[in-house]
């Protein structure tokens, strides 16, 4: 398949933008429901941290309505919070972490999470913003912080997919402020593939690095940035591709 000119594209990126904007792509009221907490505290950039580990090869909804459920319940809430986790007996926290289904695989759902969990009790005070305030807020920072300097105490979240989705997370429900945004990649989950080669960015069979290369290469010199597209690409291939561009 021939990659079609880059103006046509970002053309066709534009009209999907607007559809998204106008409500004519479908999605549901809040995809990432929580708790209302206050967007600058700890307990919210807890939460908005320690599900992003374990959400892949999942539907996402699902996770963070299970993640909603466990964090509502009292009884389970401390599995959000480092030094409770580290007290708490391992049988209890894998009872607790599938109880509403939020680890659906009690095995390595359950070691990724108390992983993350160790490493933000052991080394940032159990609280995620010290890790923000080692990258000095640089969201390119962070990534290499994850992928590379502290790869080993962060499963899942260090590689190419997690590493981006949580600083696009954090950016939409905390209230950090990221320098470098240009370099949170796009998320190159399954919608975002498949949309990326309706819209013949990129050919079918496309690795997700391709796709990732793709976009940073279309948007380059642009206002736009690759992660604002994550949702908008996400709701339209679950939208069946219309409206059509």
């Amino acid at each position: 398949m021939t990659t079609p000119p880059k103006t046509t594209s970002l053309a066709q990126v534009q009209r999907l933008l607007d559809y998204f904007k106008s409500g004519a792509i479908p999605r549901p009221a809040q995809h990432e429901v929580h708790p209302e907490l206050p967007k600058g505290g700890r307990d919210n950039y807890l939460y908005f941290t320690l599900p992003v580990c374990i959400n892949f090869q999942r539907s996402s909804p699902a996770m963070w309505a299970a993640a909603l459920s466990t964090y509502q319940d009292r009884a389970t809430r401390y599995v959000f919070y480092p030094e409770l986790l580290a007290e708490a007996e391992p049988a209890r926290v894998r009872a607790d972490l599938t109880k509403y289904k939020l680890a659906l695989q009690p095995n390595r759902h359950v070691l990724i999470w108390t992983t993350i969990a160790r490493t933000l009790h052991e080394r940032y005070h159990d609280d995620p913003r010290e890790i923000l305030a080692e990258a000095n807020h640089d969201a390119a920072r962070l990534i290499q912080l994850l992928q590379l300097t502290h790869r080993a105490q962060f499963p899942y979240l260090c590689g190419p997919k997690l590493s981006n989705y949580w600083p696009y997370i954090l950016s939409q429900f905390t209230d950090v402020q990221l320098t470098s945004a240009h370099e949170i990649s796009i998320i190159p989950d399954t919608h975002v593939l498949q949309s990326s080669v309706r819209l013949g960015l990129v050919p079918p069979g496309a690795s997700a690095v391709h796709v990732e290369r793709a976009w940073r290469e279309l948007l380059a010199g642009t206002d736009l940035v690759p992660s604002q597209l994550h949702s908008v690409l996400w709701h339209w291939s679950r939208n069946k591709f219309h409206p059509s561009v």
